[in-house]
């Protein structure tokens, strides 16, 4: 890879920005004006789809806003790099040409970490930064390590009733995509009892159905004993069925032809 673009070489102008930095003879380093300088090669670099090289600005960025004593925008900086790194790696991976050491990626992750250790633990962002690497990771395949950043996002978001759902419906997504059919099972079954005791309005009573309905589908599959089967799932089957599976499998069939096509409200 080459630092030239568009008639510039971003190298050369990364060092020339630097160099504002070095401490001279009875003269501060001008940290602000390298700061501007440095965000604003990074945009640049994210124009001209560049971003490993964005993410080195940004991090520059992030340093000198750090030295400033801004925290909010060291942290933001941090994960504009940490964006350009995970977008490096995912097109690598889409052009078949991924490095077996994952550079960007292991970066991209150092940037994450850096950033949340600048901010409060009670600040809604650590789960943001969270869900962002778990996208980031599914795109790459790794449904493995995803799951654990999902498990963080859900044990940061207990006092957020819809933000901790959605972790929880991505975990069982993310579990299914594994055939790990009990974790999802145990992801969805977390959500019913979630919304078992507040009111039921139209978002909450859609969610409900839906994870009933993966329920049904996920008991199928794993076909449990009746010494296995909880109260709680055979008070599920028995919504939807008198105890014979093979009226609960038409029954099944029916529920995903109406949800498929949006007639949800001839289940009620």
């Amino acid at each position: 890879m080459t630092g030239e673009s568009g008639g510039f070489d971003i190298l050369e102008i990364y060092k020339q920005i630097s160099t504002k930095l070095k401490k001279r003879f009875l003269r501060k380093p001008n940290v602000t004006d390298a700061c501007e300088s440095f965000t604003t090669l990074g945009r640049h670099c994210e124009t001209v789809e560049m971003p490993v090289y964005a993410g080195m600005c940004w991090i520059a960025a992030a340093r000198c806003e750090g030295s400033l004593g801004n925290v909010p925008g060291e942290t933001s900086c941090l994960i504009r790099s940490a964006h350009n790194f995970m977008s490096a790696q995912i097109k690598n991976k889409s052009l078949g040409c991924q490095s077996v050491a994952t550079e960007n990626l292991q970066a991209a992750l150092g940037c994450y970490t850096h950033a949340r250790s600048r901010l409060q633990e009670t600040c809604a962002l650590h789960t943001g930064i969270d869900l962002e690497i778990a996208e980031s990771l599914t795109k790459l395949n790794d449904n493995l390590t995803t799951e654990m950043y999902l498990k963080d996002a859900i044990d940061i978001s207990e006092y957020s009733l819809y933000t901790r759902i959605h972790c929880l419906q991505l975990l069982s997504s993310n579990a299914i995509e594994r055939s790990d059919y009990s974790s999802a099972l145990d992801a969805v079954t977390e959500i019913i009892n979630l919304l078992k005791d507040v009111p039921k309005t139209g978002v909450r009573s859609d969610i409900l159905l839906n994870c009933e309905v993966t329920q049904i589908f996920l008991l199928l599959i794993l076909k449990p004993s009746h010494q296995k089967l909880t109260p709680q799932f055979a008070k599920t089957l028995e919504k939807f069925t008198w105890g014979d599976m093979n009226d609960l499998k038409l029954k099944c069939k029916f529920i995903y032809e109406h949800v498929t096509t949006g007639s949800t409200h001839l289940l009620l």
